[in-house]
């Protein structure tokens, strides 16, 4: 079942306590029955005593899984690490546009793909790259492209503070519990003042209400940016129907 943006958005506002969902809002008949059938296609039961729909889990998880996939279908992995598409890759360092001399940033490098392209679009950039998985960390500085020429930092990203700023910051942020929102922002910090900025997050961050999302957006448009939805498809290769968005910041403008 693929889910309407009208549900998602009424789930992203919904308030869990344990394996019980509350809905945030008086909604009108039509959009309740819609986000009803959501609720009970992915295993929540309405309990009238309680107010509230009843999961056998927790429902602020299975809440997630639906926003970050559209589906009520339950994903195989749990969005800590899906490797980017080759083609997205190349798209983003293009518009990246990283060069000799510059100081250029990839967050969570996962299986270092992004690192390679950009090593290989600008070969005497000062490139660094940021891992906290042990074994992913240790993959990376065992490659023969990789471990000579790119500054490996063996840390959680979001306390990661450099000396010195970034002129490209290309990424693909873990997405659960808003770690996509929580690691752009951290990285919007480090932009220098000509600085570009690539990243993929979560669709979610088109129209969730909370706070911090709210925030980034805001802070996009502050600078410039742009927020643009990718295709439903575009990680299929990666083995995720994941739905997804690309943020991008170009300061010379």
């Amino acid at each position: 079942m693929q889910i309407s943006t009208e549900v998602l958005n009424v789930l992203s506002r919904c308030r869990a306590e344990g394996n019980f969902l509350f809905l945030a809002d008086q909604l009108d008949r039509s959009i309740y029955v819609k986000t009803n059938k959501v609720l009970e296609a992915a295993g929540g039961k309405w309990n009238r005593k309680g107010q509230a729909h009843i999961f056998t889990a927790d429902a602020a998880e299975r809440i997630e899984q639906i926003i970050l996939t559209g589906s009520v279908d339950i994903p195989r992995d749990l969005f800590n690490f899906f490797p980017t598409p080759e083609n997205l890759v190349t798209d983003m360092v293009l518009r990246a546009e990283p060069a000799a001399g510059e100081r250029v940033l990839e967050p969570e490098f996962g299986d270092g793909r992004i690192l390679k392209a950009l090593k290989l679009a600008a070969p005497d950039a000062l490139i660094t790259g940021i891992e906290l998985n042990d074994e992913r960390f240790l993959a990376v500085k065992n490659d023969s492209v990789l471990s000579t020429g790119v500054e490996l930092v063996h840390t959680d990203f979001l306390g990661y503070q450099p000396d010195e700023t970034f002129d490209v910051i290309v990424m693909n942020p873990p997405f659960l519990k808003r770690s996509d929102v929580k690691q752009v922002m951290h990285a919007i910090a480090m932009l220098a003042k000509r600085g570009r900025l690539q990243a993929i997050l979560s669709a979610g961050v088109l129209f969730r209400e909370d706070t911090l999302t709210k925030a980034l957006r805001e802070r996009v448009k502050q600078l410039g940016g742009q927020i643009s939805p990718l295709p439903d498809d575009t990680f299929r290769e990666s083995g995720t129907k994941v739905k997804t968005a690309r943020l991008e910041i170009d300061l010379r403008r």
